[in-house]
């Protein structure tokens, strides 16, 4: 065999193909080699060298600093999360494939309990309508970026006109090149086209920014996060990061102080500097309200950085050269946290009690319309007020999940409302000539709010209306109907006939207000505010018991499910009118759910030696933590509609008349200038009759004073010795000069800091120091207005006998290695230099207010360990409204710790803001015995503890 093999070899070697075969046979072992080398050696590296397509720079998100008290407790700060994010990889080619893909996006959102996060200034609203969400330089924005425009001026008349609808029209099926290309079919509704309308615009804003995600959604649940993962392969670009959200902790105590953060919307980026503005992207949070916005630039922190690499796919596929974030810096607030608390408690308790006392179980309504002194509540106005400020949602009750009694109050609503169109049809026919009056009285409330309706919805046009018109004017007078004013507003083009949608054919008056009518009939069959005018009468005519409606706070969780409740309820056991009350007494409904009068307060609490503000509560609260980050929709519209007004920042944003608060500044002006001494005495006489024999200003008090000094005028708040002042500081040359008297006010009302805001780092209204009738602007009336703030400023100015502070929240800014960056300190306003007399005079007065034998406030602070100097205030806004109560105070009287303004809208009178003031130093100088006995705070809502006191001093 081996023989064999040795002659086939020799054999081979003497052919002429054995050098060919030797050399193929060498090209064959180094293609092999190379092979070998290319997949096996360096394959990966090679791999990834075949992709490389792109580098590009990538932002990183920083954290937003927190926000603490004066004694290091958080009140705002970032915790991290998980957001849905979306960036367009160009995977997916055709609008069909974009909308299918996000539309399956958004259901794997949505139904895991996760919503959307994207800022589209298009909406629909309560009644199925589409409006926008911006208006004036954020609306001309947005429709010059749908309309892919250099500028807003380039718009044309027809772009700037056009409606919410049909802008949403346009960008659904726009195939434009200059404009978004959605093309979102007729197969979603309407609805599902603007969610997905709402992430394209977001991606097509975000286009120069291509590798920077667009967020969708935020603080999404471990379950949403799940899904997305599993369907990745089907969701083509969307991620899910970690990244922060803002968390409130007590959220109602600060909200209108700390405010909330949001998505950075294009009219806030324009507004920035062209430095600040490199800081972000359209996808970033900035401060919305509050301090969150105006300490941003301290909070914001700065972003990081890295290089991304993507593929010709444009999928990123690596990093390079990553610079970490810095988180932002810590703000130090000169608040103290848990008296701030303490303070919102006390307000809330003291409102619920204000209420209680003036509730009564029939029809009546105490002296409204003839003064505010002693309005009373009917409890019919308590149930409807469930209703009317949305605690109760009526636009749920015909649900497919709805119980058996929210079916039964929709029928009788169904009912009444048939009923009442059935009557329109009469008054608004083409013949009908009686008035609104004439009409009966519910029939006039319902003709009156459809020329209201009219004309807020733009159809009645406000602006081509003739005031002059005589026409106009029997309207006004209720000599005419409705019916013929509107027919004669057609005739004179008043009428928006594009809401009418009658097109290019022609028709009689006759027959267009015919048309007019039918579309207000549809209009009316789902307005909600003409639905709650039908619950209204239903309740008041018997139609919808009180027993339905507190039953109804039960089945739509307003309550919390109580079986024994509920028995007690249907068996009648228990009056609805007793049911509420005790509800309200134990704050399971608050003020704030009711908005009633009152509904809202204030309170500031100041340290007169330096400034700082302590506690700057408004009542009622909030919770910001549904519209940071991402705006929880349903109930930032409930916050809206609310009449209690929550989002109000009362201490900064509400303004009174200071009433007889303003006796002291009066008291220095008369003193000052030489006008009265401070041992002088005069007569009370009652009526004041120097300026007008007949209808001079009354005291108000039924009785004389007697002969008084300006301390004790103070203690007693005698209106008459302050009319005497006002009138003896008009005086030119005998002669009576209102304006000198305004001047003199004016001058010294400077000096204490009431011609300027508060100095309080908030968005706070102008105050205005009184330019009418200086007699009565010399017991706060006329035409002075200041907020809350302002005069916790004069009454701290008062405190400290003389230094004016512009007030201060902000204590300082921290980084995040302790190093102070800004050490903020009340800055003095200004240096009030007067007598020491004067002073002595005024702060006798203050303390006889308080500890006074002629006190009427004296048995609220008798118990304290501490002595309080104060004065207390009423202002009458209305004679159909309670009237505003006040009272500013400090403590302890020889050497000011504290000073505590209160302020009550609608209130009654001022020993119910007393009542708040003597409980917040209760609180603040607390004994130990008192700290071991908070059995109170347990015990509920009381009603105030002087009744109803009806003087208005």
């Amino acid at each position: 065999m081996f023989d064999s093999f040795m002659n086939w070899l020799k054999d081979v070697k003497k052919s002429r193909l054995f050098p060919i075969s030797i050399i193929f046979f060498l090209l064959f072992s180094i293609l092999i080699h190379q092979l070998f080398v290319l997949q096996i050696v360096n394959g990966e590296q090679y791999e990834k060298e075949s992709e490389y397509r792109d580098e590009k720079p990538r932002e990183l998100k920083s954290t937003r600093g927190n926000i603490l008290d004066r004694k290091g407790k958080v009140l705002a700060y970032d915790e991290l999360s998980y957001s849905v994010t979306i960036e367009d990889t160009g995977e997916l080619e055709t609008n069909e494939e974009k909308n299918r893909m996000i539309y399956d996006l958004i259901q794997l959102i949505e139904e895991h309990g996760d919503k959307l996060d994207t800022d589209f200034p298009i909406k629909l609203n309560e009644n199925n309508e589409f409006e926008f969400t911006v208006e004036g330089n954020s609306l001309l924005r947005f429709k010059k970026d749908v309309y892919s425009l250099q500028a807003s001026d380039k718009l044309s008349d027809e772009q700037i006109s056009i409606s919410a609808k049909e802008m949403f029209h346009y960008i659904r099926s726009s195939t434009e090149k200059s404009s978004p290309k959605f093309e979102i079919d007729d197969s979603y509704s309407e609805q599902d086209a603007l969610k997905i309308m709402s992430i394209r615009y977001s991606l097509y804003l975000n286009r120069y920014h291509r590798y920077d995600p667009t967020t969708v959604a935020v603080n999404v649940s471990d379950k949403t996060v799940a899904a997305i993962k599993e369907n990745s392969a089907d969701l083509p670009g969307v991620e899910i990061s970690q990244e922060t959200y803002r968390v409130y902790k007590d959220s109602k105590y600060f909200a209108q102080m700390l405010g909330y953060t949001g998505t950075i919307n294009a009219e806030e980026l324009a507004a920035l500097d062209s430095k600040e503005r490199k800081k972000y992207t359209s996808t970033d949070q900035i401060g919305k309200k509050g301090l969150e916005k105006e300490y941003e630039s301290y909070l914001h922190g700065e972003k990081g950085k890295e290089t991304v690499v993507v593929n010709e796919s444009k999928r990123v596929v690596g990093v390079k050269e990553r610079v970490e974030p810095t988180a932002g810096n810590d703000l130090y607030l000169t608040i103290d946290a848990d008296l701030q608390k303490q303070c919102y408690d006390i307000l809330e308790k003291e409102i619920a009690g204000i209420l209680l006392s003036q509730i009564n179980n029939g029809m009546d309504v105490g002296s409204k319309g003839t003064s505010g002194a002693d309005i009373k509540i009917p409890i019919y106005d308590v149930y409807f007020s469930l209703i009317d400020n949305n605690s109760i949602d009526i636009s749920t009750l015909n649900d497919k999940d709805a119980t058996n009694l929210e079916k039964k109050v929709y029928k009788k609503f169904q009912q009444e409302q048939k009923s009442v169109l059935n009557k329109l049809n009469t008054t608004l026919a083409h013949d009908y000539n009686k008035s609104n009056e004439a009409s009966g009285k519910n029939m006039e409330e319902y003709l009156n709010y459809i020329y209201s309706m009219l004309i807020k919805k733009e159809i009645l046009i406000s602006d081509k209306i003739d005031r002059e018109d005589k026409m106009y004017l029997d309207y006004a007078d209720s000599k005419i109907s409705l019916s013929k004013f509107l027919q004669y507003a057609l005739s004179n083009n008043w009428i928006d006939l594009s809401k009418l949608e009658i097109g290019d054919e022609f028709y009689s008056t006759k027959e267009l207000y015919g048309k007019l009518v039918d579309y207000m009939k549809e209009l009316l069959l789902t307005d909600i505010e003409f639905s709650k005018k039908l619950y209204h009468t239903l309740i008041y005519n018997f139609e919808l018991s009180g027993t339905d409606i507190c039953l109804l706070l039960y089945d739509q969780g307003v309550l919390k499910y109580n079986e024994a409740d509920i028995n007690k309820l249907k068996s009648g056991n228990i009056s609805a009118y007793n049911f509420i009350r005790d509800k309200i007494k134990k704050l399971e409904i608050t003020p704030a759910q009711l908005a009633l009068e009152p509904c809202s307060g204030s309170i500031v609490v100041t340290d007169p030696n330096t400034g700082e503000v302590r506690a700057l509560v408004s009542y009622p609260g909030y919770d910001n933590n549904k519209l940071a980050n991402s705006v929880d929709a349903k109930y930032y519209s409930y916050l809206e509609s609310n009449s209690s007004a929550p989002m109000l920042n009362r201490p900064l944003q509400s303004a009174s008349a200071p009433g007889s608060t303003f006796k002291m500044l009066t008291s220095v002006v008369a003193l000052e200038e030489g006008v009265v001494t401070p041992t002088e005495k005069i007569l009370d006489k009652h009526q004041f009759t120097k300026i007008d024999a007949n209808n001079g200003p009354k005291c108000w008090s039924g009785s004389s004073h007697g002969k008084i000094d300006i301390s004790d005028a103070i203690q007693v708040s005698c209106n008459y010795f302050f009319y005497e002042m006002g009138y003896r500081l008009s005086l030119d040359n005998g002669e009576y000069n209102s304006k000198k008297g305004l001047a003199r006010i004016r001058k010294y009302a400077k000096m204490f800091g009431l011609d300027s805001k508060s100095g309080i780092e908030l968005y706070e209204y102008k105050p205005n120091i009184s330019t009418e009738d200086s007699v009565r602007s010399a017991i706060g009336q006329g035409n002075n207005n200041y907020t809350p703030a302002e005069i916790a400023r004069y009454v701290t100015t008062v405190a400290n006998r003389g230094t004016c502070y512009d007030l201060t929240i902000v204590d300082k800014v921290k980084d995040l290695d302790g190093n102070v960056l800004l050490n903020n300190k009340a800055k003095v306003h200004n240096q009030v230099n007067i007598k020491d007399s004067t002073w002595d005079a005024v702060h006798s007065g203050t303390y006889k207010v308080v500890n006074g034998p002629r006190s009427s406030i004296s048995s609220l602070f008798s118990k304290l360990n501490v002595k309080v100097a104060g004065k207390t205030g009423t202002a009458q806004e209305s004679k159909s409204k309670p009237n505003h109560a006040l009272f500013v105070s400090f403590a302890p009287y020889e050497d000011p710790e504290i000073s505590v303004s209160v302020v009550i809208q609608n209130g009654y009178t001022s020993s119910n803001a007393a009542e708040v003031a003597r409980n917040v130093y209760k609180y603040y100088f607390k004994s130990d015995s008192d700290e071991k006995n908070e059995k109170e705070k347990e015990e509920g809502v009381n009603t105030p503890e002087l009744g109803t006191q009806t003087y208005t001093d």
